[in-house]
């Protein structure tokens, strides 16, 4: 049974550029256990919306509530620390090191060990252990050893996804995991999000209709900022506006 209580809580968010209502009026929850998916045409306001989940943008009114706590300023690169993590973004690979190392540097970056300027990412079993623990979670421990510069495109999706799982925060955004991967890369990422279903709260950006409809247990469709309708993907297949403004017959 999907657990009630609410791990990301949007209200009345707004954000405004000039005359454009980007957001408008807001309110979204993402309870513990389920994958929330957000879909919308394009122009909708998605990449908006998760750019102020994320910190990367300050909304000009409402808030933005992680285990009930205001996080609403909070700074992008303290989200993490209190519980949020994005993943697929534009995100800086380090393509000369090992899969591992990669990883490891990020857990390094949002612990103590950061002000060690002298401390080795790559050869500290403490960072090793959770960074090896996340490849293991995205099925890329066999690359552990391997340079990220001879992994194909979706492995590097993998890649991105472990490193925000090495973070230990709750709560994951996902921006497109499926963008340019293949049929066989977008399956196994599918089957992987269906595993991790259940451990994380997730807020999943997507535009691939078979994939929200496989993973999803609810679903909001955003149109021109406004959310239009949150339903599990029955009702939103079924939806009579959706289908007008996204779905199509």
């Amino acid at each position: 049974m999907t657990d009630k209580t609410p791990k990301l809580e949007l209200r009345d968010l707004c954000k405004l550029f000039g005359a454009l209502t980007a957001t408008d009026h807001v309110n979204l929850t993402v309870h513990s256990d389920e994958i929330h998916a957000l879909i919308g045409p394009n122009g909708a306001g998605k990449t908006t919306l998760i750019s102020q989940i994320s910190g990367e943008l300050m909304p000009d009114s409402g808030q933005i509530l992680l285990d009930g706590n205001d996080i609403t300023r909070v700074p992008a690169h303290n989200r993490a620390a209190v519980g949020l993590a994005r993943s697929f973004q534009i995100s800086q690979l380090y393509k000369e090191f090992t899969v591992e190392d990669n990883v490891a540097m990020a857990v390094q970056a949002h612990t103590s060990k950061r002000f060690n300027m002298w401390l080795d990412a790559r050869k500290d079993a403490e960072l090793r252990k959770p960074a090896y623990e996340a490849l293991r979670k995205v099925g890329l421990e066999h690359r552990s050893n391997e340079l990220v510069s001879s992994l194909a495109h979706g492995e590097k999706r993998q890649l991105e996804l472990a490193i925000a799982l090495s973070l230990n925060a709750p709560v994951l955004l996902l921006d497109e995991p499926m963008a340019g991967l293949g049929a066989e890369e977008s399956k196994l990422m599918k089957d992987i999000l269906l595993d991790l279903k259940g451990q994380y709260a997730m807020l999943l950006v997507e535009h691939d209709m078979d994939i929200v409809f496989a993973v999803a247990d609810r679903v909001t469709v955003l149109v021109y900022g406004q959310t239009i309708f949150t339903g599990t993907p029955d009702e939103v297949r079924e939806h009579p506006e959706v289908r007008e403004a996204y779905l199509g017959n």
